[in-house]
């Protein structure tokens, strides 16, 4: 097992990173693009840090050197734009950290310690910006040559800061290189499992609106062609006027025409065409067409059309079946909810509603499919109401059958970023502790032996972050990281006597590894301000009280702190860079979806053209065209025989034309 590890860390190490880069997907995207910028950005930041402290040590001595490091700042801000190959950057810092250590010649110097940082953060970014396994010889190379040139141009510096430099530089490149591919995989590993949940939503969605339109297609059909040839065949007031039958056979066809994808759908309905072309005379009550166009702000066009698809089907069934000569219509608006009643005074019926038939199909799934709810109230003898309850409230638009942006399950981006930040603060809080060990075992200033709890306090913060009782208890956690953070600071001090001697080994990122599982594990704004205003009080105080000592230890404690809280700042710019592309990337990817979904439904709607082509509609359009234009002449309900008119279905109306069409 420990084999295995060791040849898998060492693989990671001598590997081509940009292998596991070659995916497109949105996390992988986002990362590398947010290392990238954030990485050129410090970079160039880091260079405005250099400039005060250049000024504060060398005076009027440090134009020449300023000036390069203006020019490096604005180098890094040209190869944001590619106009610079990335690992020209690092090596600028290199040299101006080299410069700067000739420039100041005294080791104690605020300069040589910013110095130090500056090619800290050198070999950092060379690790970031350059995956090809090169990176290790670009930082170990001139780590060296930075060495070798101390010795020889600085020889009373001594030993220990050149060697200092070897191995802080080579801890920094290996650790970037061994923890790197887990964020990169991770990454990897999300883009995966999102482009497998992506495929499962398109093909659900695709199921469920195809599922849906057919059924919508079958209460088009069921509403149209079968109502109106089931009329004619059956007589009764539904079919007295005879000119209100052939209009009624012509809307019937622009409908079906419609829904075969003939021609574009008509013009979206509206709540006032409740009362057009229904089979029956109309008694209306309540509402206005004004409150009806209020109203019908409120709701989708598909819940508008679904709601007056319910209203025609209950009217023509009261026209079949009910042998009343009129139906009342009662519009009432209670409780952000409309309330729609459709009542006939006919023969009624004893409640019970078979399932697949007029009522179940076109009026109470239609309703259910579209967000609102539907009954049926009737009794032999004491007619029958129709009920629809329409919620009114926009959240609650309901289920559109063949409308709408799609739920892409599965691709919660938030919980994704969520979980990459995760990962990564978890590998960070155990690299900045590895590099810290390797630095105190390495020789690093140590006075009063603090470097030993300190390493203790940050093994304990994140082993505390993983605790899941104290995850479940976020703002005992959070002030447990927030004290080791401030603990880790102070202790990092202590071993360099707060500044006063071998002030270039100050691990000022340590305290960084606390505060960054601070930041991963979610905590809120406030946890985060307390946590920052606690370690800039903390730093405060520590620089008090090392300007007892000089005032140049306590310049050095301010670099120090920079140093972290700078590191956190670019750690949230980090976050929030690839949550914004990410969110970016993820509507691209959306829209790309739902492209894909058109597609799928536009083939699936061909199928189904076929499907009832096959079935025989176009025998029903063709007769429900005869009744319209006047060719198949319509008899009066009293012409027809009894058995004729009982022997006529719809299945005769799809084959041949009945005998009550001449």
């Amino acid at each position: 097992m420990v084999v295995r590890a060791l040849r898998s860390v060492i693989g990671d190490l001598l590997a081509d990173h940009r292998v596991l880069t070659r995916g497109d997907g949105w996390a992988m995207t986002s990362v590398l693009r947010s290392i990238r910028r954030v990485a050129l950005l410090v970079a160039a930041g880091w260079q405005f840090v250099m400039l005060p402290v250049s000024f504060a040590t060398l005076g009027s001595a440090a134009w020449p050197l300023v000036t390069a490091q203006l020019a490096l700042a604005a180098t890094a801000l040209l190869a944001l734009r590619r106009w610079i190959p990335d690992f020209v950057i690092p090596l600028g810092m290199m040299a101006v950290g080299l410069w700067s250590y000739l420039a100041s010649g005294d080791i104690d110097s605020a300069l040589v310690f910013a110095a130090c940082w500056e090619i800290d953060f050198a070999s950092c970014l060379m690790g970031l910006l350059v995956l090809h396994r090169v990176s290790i010889a670009l930082v170990v190379l001139p780590a060296a040559v930075t060495a070798v040139t101390v010795l020889l141009a600085l020889p009373g510096w001594g030993a220990q800061l050149p060697t200092a430099i070897i191995v802080t530089q080579s801890s920094i490149i290996l650790a970037i290189r061994a923890g790197l591919p887990w964020l990169l995989r991770l990454a990897a590993d999300t883009d995966a499992v999102t482009a497998r949940a992506e495929s499962a939503s398109l093909r659900t969605e695709t199921i469920r609106r195809t599922s849906a339109r057919l059924a919508e297609e079958s209460r088009t059909l069921h509403d149209t062609a079968i109502n109106t040839l089931g009329a004619v065949a059956n007589g009764g007031a539904g079919v007295a006027d005879p000119a209100r039958v052939r209009a009624q056979c012509a809307r019937d066809i622009e409908l079906l025409r419609a829904m075969r994808g003939e021609r574009a759908p008509s013009a979206p309905v509206r709540l006032r065409s409740l009362f057009d072309h229904l089979a029956l005379p109309v008694r209306r009550e309540g509402l206005d067409d004004r409150a009806l166009d209020r109203i019908e702000e409120r709701l989708g066009s598909e819940r508008v059309r679904a709601v007056v698809s319910c209203v025609r089907e209950a009217a023509t069934n009261a026209a079949k079946h009910s042998g009343a000569d009129r139906i009342e219509i009662v519009l009432a608006e209670d409780s952000e909810l409309l309330r729609v009643v459709v009542r006939d005074a006919g023969r009624g019926f004893d409640g019970t509603i078979p399932e697949g038939r007029g009522i179940a199909s076109s009026i109470l799934a239609r309703a259910d499919a579209a967000g609102f709810s539907a009954s049926v109230d009737s009794r032999p003898g004491a007619g029958t109401a129709v009920e629809l309850r329409v919620p009114l409230d926009s959240a609650a638009e309901g289920r559109e059958p063949t409308g709408g942006a799609p739920s892409w399950h599965g691709n919660d981006i938030e919980a994704s970023v969520s979980a990459l930040h995760g990962r990564a603060g978890d590998l960070w809080a155990l690299g900045v502790t590895a590099i810290s060990v390797v630095l105190t075992v390495g020789g690093g200033t140590n006075r009063h032996l603090a470097l030993v709890p300190m390493l203790g306090v940050m093994l304990l913060a994140w082993a505390m972050s993983r605790s899941a009782s104290l995850r479940r208890a976020p703002a005992l956690l959070s002030g447990i990281l927030i004290a080791c953070t401030c603990a880790v600071f102070v202790l990092s001090a202590a071993a360099t006597d707060f500044g006063s001697a071998g002030a270039v080994n100050w691990q000022a990122l340590a305290p960084t590894g606390a505060f960054v599982l601070l930041l991963s594990l979610g905590s809120g704004r406030a946890a985060r301000i307390l946590g920052a205003a606690a370690w800039i009080l903390t730093a405060c105080g520590v620089a008090v009280l090392a300007g007892r000592a000089s005032p140049t230890a306590a310049q050095i404690t301010v670099i120090a702190a920079l140093v972290g809280l700078g590191f956190v700042v670019v750690w949230e710019t980090f976050r929030a860079r690839v949550e914004r592309l990410a969110e970016r990337a993820g509507r691209a990817r959306r829209s790309m979806l739902e492209a894909e979904l058109r597609a799928e439904l536009d083939a699936a709607a061909q199928a189904d053209h076929r499907r009832w082509t096959d079935a025989g509609i176009e025998t029903s359009v063709e007769l429900l065209r005869a009744i319209a234009e006047g060719s198949a002449t319509l008899r009066t309900p009293n012409s027809a025989s009894p058995a004729r008119r009982r022997s006529a279905t719809c299945g005769s109306s799809c084959s041949s034309a009945p005998s009550w069409c001449t």
